[in-house]
């Protein structure tokens, strides 16, 4: 069995704040960014901008120059572990939602644009040994060795989350001769480290793979998993502000966000996020309701939640509330939704077509 990341060519862009944990790292050794940046072509702004969208040219001259800059031999590995599940938003959500983990691993295959790798994912099962292993997409200059240590770490410290347990590593293979920092592999991995071998992997208990993962509820997953394709063919594209706040708000469905707290979370006053907004030509009521509406439709559509459990995780404070609310976007009950649906699958067990197949018929 193999599961491999959707990725076959290297991303043409990521956006920008996937380079937080780096730019905090050197802030907590006294370093500047800013001249690193500028160096690369990264405008000051563009930390600040949650659309800015770094080419592979700026991102790799960075990260390079803050290797150069920092020396720390170390430091794929020390940054992949900041890597957190809440890091990815709401890929994060739907790999921990997920059944157990190897649909999450799934999930997060499915998504990588949403993540900020230049590396081909895989896992590979033979016997009782599952085998995660990376594979660069495009030539990585001088950040090569960061960028597999950063993925090597990164994946087992998500792993490991989304289980809510440690996920015990048999053995570590990877292509570079012996470093001077060998033993950081050791120290956190804690097992067996292999070098000059042909493939960069580690290796654990495939029984693992079918672990229920500590807060599964697959129902909330599909749902999730379902709004990340969407943003993945966002992404494919070019993303619009509109399309951050939208993804803001989806990390945190069941958050009740006010536009001054989606203001505060992507670094602008509220009265900036409405202007960047307009010139799209929408507001920040039209996105919150938009997602609201599409959210509940397939709840009502694909889930056995109850009115009430549906309200709660759209971030209302009660049932009645949602019901006005989708009935104002509808103007029918969430109720008549799903006695519609109910009527169909009805319809359709009995003689295996739909009532629209039938009329057609």
């Amino acid at each position: 069995m193999e599961l491999r990341s959707s990725l076959s060519t290297p991303p043409s862009r990521h956006l920008s704040y996937g380079l937080n944990p780096l730019i905090s790292l050197l802030k907590e050794y006294k370093l500047d960014p800013a001249p690193m940046l500028d160096a690369s072509g990264i405008p000051p702004q563009a930390l600040e901008d949650p659309t800015y969208e770094l080419t592979p040219h700026q991102e790799l001259n960075f990260t390079t120059a803050v290797i150069e800059s920092i020396n720390i031999p170390e430091l794929g590995l020390m940054v992949g572990g900041r890597y957190h599940l809440s890091a990815y938003g709401l890929l994060g959500l739907a790999v921990m939602t997920s059944e157990n983990l190897l649909s999450g691993m799934a999930v997060l295959y499915k998504n990588i644009l949403m993540t900020w790798t230049y590396m081909q994912w895989n896992t590979t099962v033979r016997g009782d040994k599952a085998y995660v292993s990376l594979e660069k997409l495009r030539d990585l200059g001088g950040s090569y060795q960061y960028m597999v240590d950063r993925g090597l770490v990164a994946s087992h410290t998500i792993f490991k989350e989304a289980l809510g347990q440690d996920l015990p590593v048999f053995e570590v293979h990877l292509k570079q001769a012996k470093p001077t920092y060998a033993h950081v592999y050791s120290d956190y991995f804690k097992c067996p480290i292999h070098f000059n071998s042909s493939e960069n992997y580690y290796a654990f208990d495939s029984k693992l793979l079918y672990h229920p993962l500590a807060q599964s509820e697959p129902e909330t997953a599909r749902i999730y998993s379902n709004q990340c394709a969407k943003i993945c063919l966002q992404l494919a594209r070019n993303s619009t502000f509109s399309d951050v706040v939208r993804n803001h708000i989806l990390s945190s469905p069941r958050e009740i966000f006010t536009l001054e707290t989606i203001a505060d979370r992507i670094n602008m006053t509220a009265r900036t996020v409405q202007r960047k907004l307009s010139a799209e030509g929408t507001s920040y009521k039209d996105i919150l309701e938009d997602v609201r509406r599409n959210l509940a439709i397939e709840y009502l559509q694909s889930t056995t939640f109850t009115i009430e459990e549906i309200a709660v995780r759209l971030g209302y404070s009660d049932s009645s509330s949602f019901c006005h609310a989708y009935k104002r976007w509808t103007g029918v009950n969430p109720s008549d939704l799903r006695h519609r649906e109910a009527e169909t699958n009805d319809e359709r067990n009995a003689d295996g077509a739909t009532p629209a197949q039938r009329r057609k018929a």
